[in-house]
C-alpha cells in the first residue's frame, strides 16, 4: 500500500513538473492556474485524508474502551467460574464426607438390624410359648402357687420383672425400627440435595464456560478489528506524508516556475521577440525535443547519410524552445562549425547507452557535465552551423556519438512528428 502511495505522489510531480517548462506570456496566466489548482487539489486531498486519520483515531478509541469492556466483563467471568469451581469441589467433598455418614449409618444400621432380628427370635420364642401354653400365660397360677407370704412377693415381682421386659422388648424393637427408618430416610435426602447442588453448580460452570467463550471470541474479533484499524490509519498517514510532501513540492515548482518565466520574460526582451511553449512531457523513453513540424527525415540526402530528423521553426516569431528528450548528462555545449550551437547528451535507457543530439540552436541554457532532466530547457531553436534555416536538427544514436554517426537511428522510432 506505501509503494502504491508512492507512485500516487511520483506520477503527480511528474505531471507537474511539465508546467515549469517556459511558457509564452499568453500562456503564463493559465499554467499559474493549472498550478494553483494543482495545489487546491493536493491541499483538499489533504484535508480528506486527515480527517480519515482523526476518524481512524476516534474508533480506535472506541474500540479500545470497547475491548476494556470486554476484558472486565471476562474478568468478572474468571472471577466467578473460580468462585463456582470451588463451590464445585467443597460440594464434592461434603458428598464424599455424605458418603462416608451413610457407609457409617450403614454400619449401624446392620447393627440395628442384626438387634431386631434376635429379638424378632425372642419375639417368636415367646409367642411359641404363648401358643404351648394355651395362647395366654397363666400369670395368675403362677402367683396362687405361692408357698409362703414371702414367696408370693417373690412371685409378684417375678411376673411384673417378665411383663415389663415383654413391653421393653416391644417397644425398643419398635424404636429401632423407626430409627433405622429415619437414619435410611435422611442420609439418602442429603446425599440427593448434595448431589442436585452439585448438579446446578456444573450446570452454571457449563454456562459460564459458555460465556467466556463468546467474550473470548468477541475479544479476539475486536482485537482483529483494532489491527485492521492501525494498518489503515499507518496506510492514511503515510498518504498524508507523501501530499505533504507534494505540496511543499508545488511550492517549490510555483516558486521556481514563476522565477523561470521572469527570466524567459527578460530573456525574449533582450531579444525582442516572445518565447513560445514547450513540447508537452510524454511517457516512453524520449519526448519530442521542440514543437513544430518535420521538414526533414533521416537517411540518405546529397549523397551522404543526414544522421537526424530536422523540425521547422516555419513563420513563427516567438523564440522556440529546445527541452532535453530525455534525462541524462550534457556531454558536450557549445558551437560546432557544423552543428552550430549543439548540445549532446549521453541517456542510460534500459540499460542501454544512447546519446542525443540537438543543433543549430540561437542559443545555449546548460553546460559541459550538467544533469538535466526530460524536458529541461537546453536553449532556443536558431540557424547556427551549417544551416539553411531556423530549425532544429536531432539525432538519436544507439551507444556513443562518433564522427561517422555510424551508432545514429532513425529518430521517429522514438518521437513523433
Amino acid at each position: 500500500m506505501k509503494r502504491k502511495f508512492l507512485a500516487l505522489g511520483i506520477g503527480i510531480l511528474l505531471g507537474s513538473s511539465s508546467l515549469l517548462m517556459p511558457m509564452s506570456n499568453t500562456a503564463y496566466a493559465v499554467t499559474n492556474k493549472q498550478l494553483e489548482d494543482k495545489k487546491k487539489e493536493i491541499q483538499e486531498k489533504r484535508s480528506n485524508v486527515q480527517s480519515e486519520i482523526d476518524q481512524k483515531k476516534e474508533d480506535l478509541v472506541e474500540i479500545g474502551e470497547e475491548k476494556s469492556a470486554v476484558q472486565k466483563e471476562l474478568d468478572k467471568i474468571e472471577i466467578t467460574i473460580a468462585d463456582t469451581e470451588n463451590k464445585i469441589k467443597e460440594k464434592e467433598a461434603q458428598i464424599v464426607d455424605a458418603k462416608e455418614e451413610i457407609k457409617k449409618l450403614q454400619e449401624e444400621i446392620a447393627i440395628l438390624k442384626e438387634q431386631i432380628r434376635k429379638r424378632d427370635e425372642l419375639l417368636k420364642e415367646r409367642i411359641r410359648s404363648i401358643q404351648e401354653n394355651g395362647g395366654v400365660i397363666n400369670y395368675l397360677d403362677v402367683l396362687l402357687g405361692a408357698q409362703s407370704f414371702s414367696d408370693f412377693i417373690n412371685r409378684v415381682s417375678a411376673v411384673t420383672s417378665f411383663m415389663e421386659a415383654d413391653r421393653d422388648l416391644l417397644r425398643m424393637h419398635q424404636e429401632d425400627k423407626a430409627l433405622l427408618d429415619k437414619k435410611e430416610a435422611e442420609a439418602q435426602k442429603q446425599l440427593e440435595e448434595l448431589n442436585k447442588k452439585l448438579a446446578d453448580l456444573e450446570g452454571m460452570k457449563k454456562k459460564l464456560d459458555g460465556q467466556k467463550a463468546e467474550r473470548s471470541k468477541l475479544y479476539k474479533e475486536l482485537e482483529k478489528e483494532e489491527q485492521h484499524m492501525h494498518e489503515e490509519l499507518l496506510e492514511f498517514e503515510d498518504k498524508e506524508a507523501i501530499l505533504a510532501a507534494q505540496a511543499k513540492a508545488i511550492e517549490r515548482e510555483l516558486a521556481a516556475w514563476k522565477k523561470r518565466q521572469r527570466e524567459l520574460e527578460e530573456q525574449a526582451k533582450k531579444q525582442g521577440n516572445t518565447v513560445g511553449a514547450p513540447p508537452a512531457i510524454t511517457n516512453g523513453a524520449f519526448m519530442n525535443p521542440a514543437t513544430g513540424r518535420l521538414t526533414s527525415h533521416y537517411g540518405q540526402r546529397w549523397g551522404r547519410l543526414h544522421s537526424g530528423i530536422d523540425i521547422g521553426k516555419g513563420g513563427r516569431t516567438e523564440a522556440v524552445p529546445i527541452v532535453a528528450s530525455a534525462a541524462g548528462t550534457v556531454i558536450k555545449a557549445n558551437y560546432d562549425n557544423s552543428y552550430g550551437n549543439v548540445v549532446m547528451i549521453t541517456h542510460v535507457i534500459n540499460g542501454q547507452v544512447m546519446t542525443t543530439v540537438y543543433g543549430h540552436m540561437e542559443s545555449l541554457s546548460v553546460s559541459n557535465g550538467q544533469s538535466v532532466e526530460k524536458g529541461q530547457l537546453l536553449g532556443y531553436m536558431g540557424n547556427t552551423g551549417n544551416s539553411t534555416g531556423p530549425h532544429l536538427h536531432f539525432e538519436i544514436h544507439h551507444g556513443p556519438w562518433n564522427g561517422s554517426r555510424s551508432n545514429s537511428v532513425n529518430p521517429l522510432r522514438y518521437v513523433n512528428y
